[in-house]
């Protein structure tokens, strides 16, 4: 009997292909979608992970004042932890293109170093050509901002931006020709690393064999680390891994470094004594009348002939050992100062004869030149050192990680909400299919099948429809849909093709909730059928009684209305299940498509209204720290470009409040009634201005939110050096990128217990200042360290919240193709249940489309009552999407645009249109005879 049943089953799904294939399209795009989605982050981390791992990029990176000496990488190899460690060049020059000079920066590779040898980072990836072989070659990265000249085959000449030097000082060549186009895992984004040079930016990277430095030491050191390369490099654990089994390494770099600081400055004191001496010396033989001259030159030669048989019997002993060397050297010092004397002697007395006078100069010359060797000793600063790892090395290791984690953020709310939304309409789909089949339910038990054989065939029906829509819709989502969305930010990235995997606890998750939904559905409407008597079941459902609708108890309305209306109405208010059913799965379209136009625009205006509306100055000059206020100041005000300027702090520290903590920036402005003019506070509440007073702060708005701040409550700040110090929160301002915290400089010094240092200035340009030129001038000054303009900082995080826009058009396309299945399944599942119904109005004389609009209005006021009610679905979606995919740094704008809602219903109504079109030409072939034949 189970094979009969078997049978009908599959015979079942021929004879309702339609409705087991909505079933499936339904289930396949909600778990594809799902699927899809969540796995972009660990795909898009993982790929970057295993390009790390192939190409063995650095976890640290090392960096000091003075340079790297093989002696410091040695010593660096011996420290614990360490797997290897690597030096490399590298060097600003000019490119001149395009009538101006551009910034490149020339880094070198190692290109003897084998694979397997672990001394081997950062490992240059050829996409064409080759890597350079010969003398005079270079391999060039090729992304947005690079020279159009960037081609195979074309050869670049480099000059030197400091014209006081040679390029071949520091390069064996100015001519390189391009065999490769190359990229390299430490420089996986947009932006290149910060220069001094020209106008401050560098446009790409150029790679060159290490022989082509003809440096006398290294400017970087890159060290490997023994971590378990399984780990995800984006997470805490591999962070504290770095720091715990890097601190060793970097200990012993700062000590080599300390040391030979040390050393150098010893050396060089001792040149200048050295120095010091000889001057010395040969100014006590001008002093000199003849008759001293001559009792020195006795002296002087019997000191040269012991000193020469001294330096003879240690040469013979040992040839050219130091000690000999030693001798040699003692020898020479005194046969130079007995060549003195004699020329001296040689002026007979005379004062101003030519020996006298040419000593004597030489001598002042000596003492200004160790003067000046003195001063400049005295003025050298102490080595600094410089430690980097992935994150601090490159904002675009910290960029990817944060872009992923988006993409992961609205991974919790979108599949969710499209899932439950294709759940609802297969629940309904099944429910009515339990239903239809109530007769063969009868026959069924009237034969004398079990209930559980009964529902057995329509769990078989379903869950074959869910099954094999969840897998297959879970595996194609996981192929298709995290490489559509990835391929947005190979834009901004220069990492290979995402490697999208089939993760068997994705497939699993979604298979296990289709299949438990529809199955649940099934067995609650056979079990509700199956209760009854097969004698009642093979009789069909009597029809509802007629009643009246609650519209017509106001007859005025009800009589206006046209005979045709009236009909519609009744059937919407009498079969209300099927009427909710219809408007709660256009609710859920239209909800999903005003949610993605208005997150697009929530993301999209971010830029503007930080960087036009908060951020109101033109740039932020870097201020060189060894100069006073007052000569910073002379030096902005002196330059004619700009119209107005503030000096400012600008520092990193850490806020704490109610248990929780977040990185935010300081800002100390000089004079806060000034301060509107660069940076517009404005009261969250009230939208007025605020300015920063006296022993209280002005915080951001998202800062107050993750620390749960209110106006009167306190703010504990730590600076680096471990000063801490509480303060008043004054205010709550409008911001939407990063964290501020606003003080005056009275404030900052209660604070911390310690002057501010002003470290930047905003400047305001005037009206026609050309911005590169102004800013290589400025940089050319040395009170300024660089510059950057407002409008650079807002294309970069313009790039980086733009790269959401696939995520969105994916969103809208997917709940587009939902709104089509379901519409389409549901005014299906309409004209089947009515089938008797519309073959009566036909032999009632019935034209085609007067069919169509009897039946299919129903379905306009589905639509239009859904996509009403969508709108404010769609409102409250939108607010709780852009809570959930905000990251700590970033606030969304929260308002929904107008055309969110405008876009979300026409696209809704075409869907409906196109739907209705497909069942007028369904209802055109309804056999009239075949639908009006007796049940019984």
């Amino acid at each position: 009997m189970k094979s009969v049943l078997i049978k009908d089953t599959f015979r079942e799904i021929r004879h309702t292909l339609g409705r087991f294939l909505a079933i499936f399209a339904i289930v396949a795009l909600g778990s594809g979608f799902f699927a899809g989605i969540k796995a972009t982050m660990p795909d898009m981390v993982d790929t970057a992970s295993q390009y790390f791992k192939d190409n063995k990029l650095m976890d640290l990176k090392l960096v000091s004042t003075i340079g790297v000496r093989s002696s410091d990488v040695e010593k660096v190899k011996k420290a614990e932890n360490v797997k290897g460690v690597h030096a490399a060049y590298s060097k600003d020059v000019f490119y001149y293109n395009n009538n101006q000079n551009l910034v490149l920066k020339c880094i070198s590779f190692n290109r003897t170093l084998k694979d397997d040898n672990p001394n081997l980072m950062n490992k240059l990836v050829v996409l064409k050509g080759r890597l350079p072989e010969n003398g005079g070659e270079c391999a060039v990265e090729v992304k947005m901002a690079s020279p159009d000249t960037f081609k195979l085959g074309n050869t670049l000449t480099f000059a030197e931006p400091d014209k006081t030097k040679k390029l071949t000082d520091t390069l064996a060549h100015e001519d390189y020709k391009i065999v490769g186009i190359v990229t390299s895992p430490c420089y996986i984004g947009y932006e290149r690393d910060v220069t001094d040079v020209g106008n401050g930016t560098i446009v790409s990277n150029v790679f060159l064999a290490e022989e082509e430095f003809v440096c006398d030491y290294y400017t970087e050191m890159f060290v490997d680390l023994d971590i378990d390369q399984d780990l995800d490099p984006f997470s805490d654990k591999y962070r504290s891994q770095v720091e715990k089994k890097g601190s060793q390494a970097i200990e012993i770099f700062e000590k080599s470094i300390g040391e030979r600081y040390d050393k150098l400055m010893a050396d060089a004191q001792k040149k200048i004594d050295s120095s010091r001496s000889l001057a010395d010396t040969v100014g006590g033989y001008l002093a000199m009348d003849q008759t001293q001259l001559g009792a020195a030159k006795v002296e002087l030669t019997l000191q040269l002939d012991s000193a020469k048989a001294e330096y003879e019997r240690l040469d013979a002993i040992s040839k050219n050992s130091p000690q000999a060397l030693l001798a040699k050297s003692a020898m020479l010092k005194i046969r130079s100062a007995l060549d003195v004397i004699n020329e001296l002697i040689g002026d007979l007395g005379d004062l101003s004869g030519e020996a006298h006078t040419k000593y004597l100069a030489q001598v002042d010359q000596a003492y200004k030149e160790i003067d000046a060797a003195v001063k400049e000793l005295e003025g050298q600063k102490d080595a600094a050192f410089y430690t980097f790892n992935r994150f601090t090395a490159s904002d675009d290791y910290s960029s990817f990680e944060g872009d992923s984690r988006k993409i992961d953020s609205i991974a919790k709310v979108f599949p969710v909400f499209f899932i439950l939304v294709a759940a609802l309409v297969c629940l309904t789909t099944m429910t009515r299919m339990v239903e239809e089949q109530r007769s063969m339910i009868g026959v069924y038990k009237a034969l004398g099948y079990s209930g559980a054989a009964i529902a057995g065939k329509y769990l078989c029906y379903s869950i074959t429809a869910a099954a094999s829509g969840s897998i297959i819709g879970s595996v194609i989502g996981l192929k298709i849909f995290p490489a559509i969305i990835y391929n947005s930010y190979r834009i901004m990235y220069d990492i290979p093709y995402i490697e999208t995997k089939i993760r068997p606890t994705y497939v699993l998750g979604c298979l296990v909730v289709s299949v438990g939904c529809i199955g649940l559905t099934v067995l609650y409407a056979c079990i509700r059928e199956l209760k009854a008597v097969p004698s009642t079941l093979m009789r069909p459902k009597p029809p509802k009684n007629g009643k009246r609708v609650w519209l017509e108890k106001f007859p005025k309305i009800w009589s206006r209305l046209s005979f045709l209306s009236k009909v519609t109405l009744r059937n919407l208010l009498r079969y209300k299940k099927r009427f909710a059913m219809t408007v709660m799965g256009v609710v859920g379209c239209t909800a999903l498509i005003i949610t993605g136009f208005g997150l697009k625009h929530s993301i999209s205006t971010i830029v503007s209204k930080q960087f036009d509306e908060v951020f109101v100055y033109d740039g932020l000059v870097v201020t060189n720290s060894d100069y006073t206020y007052e000569q910073l100041d002379r030096a902005l005000d002196s330059v004619k470009e700009i119209g107005m300027y503030m000096q400012a702090q600008l520092s990193d520290v850490q806020a704490d409040a109610n248990g929780n903590e977040q990185t935010v920036s300081v800002c100390v402005p000089d004079e806060p009634e000034r301060f509107r003019h660069f940076v517009d506070l404005r009261d969250i509440d009230t939208d007025k201005g605020l300015t920063v007073a006296e022993d209280t702060a002005i915080i951001t708005q998202k800062l107050s939110m993750l620390l749960d701040l209110k106006k009167g409550d306190t703010l504990t700040l730590t600076d680096s050096e471990g000063n801490k110090g509480e303060v008043k929160i004054a205010g709550i301002s409008k911001n939407y990128a990063m964290h501020y915290v606003y003080i005056t400089r009275d404030t900052y010094h209660s604070i911390f217990g310690k002057k501010c240092d002003y470290n930047i200035a905003f400047v305001d340009l005037l009206e026609n200042t050309d911005h590169n030129s102004f800013k290589e001038k400025l940089i050319s000054h040395d009170e300024f360290y660089g510059m950057s303009y407002k409008t650079d900082s807002s294309k970069g995080f313009l790039n980086s919240v733009d790269s959401l826009d696939s995520v969105v058009i994916l969103l809208i396309v997917c709940a587009g193709l939902l709104a089509i299945v379901v519409l389409y399944n549901l005014a299906n599942i309409n004209i089947t249940e009515r089938l008797r119904e519309i073959a009566t109005v036909k032999v009632l004389g019935f034209y085609d489309s007067e069919t169509t609009d009897y039946i299919l209005r129903e379905n306009y006021i589905s639509a239009a009552v859904g996509i009403l009610i969508g709108c404010l679905v769609g409102k409250a979606l939108h607010h709780f999407v852009v809570l959930t995919a905000e990251v700590d740094l970033v606030m969304f704008n929260r308002s929904l645009v107008w055309w969110a809602y405008l876009y979300g219903s026409l696209m809704t109504l075409g869907f409906t249109l196109a739907v209705n079109l497909m069942l007028h030409l369904k209802l055109k072939k309804v056999d009239m005879v075949e639908s009006l034949k007796s049940v019984e």
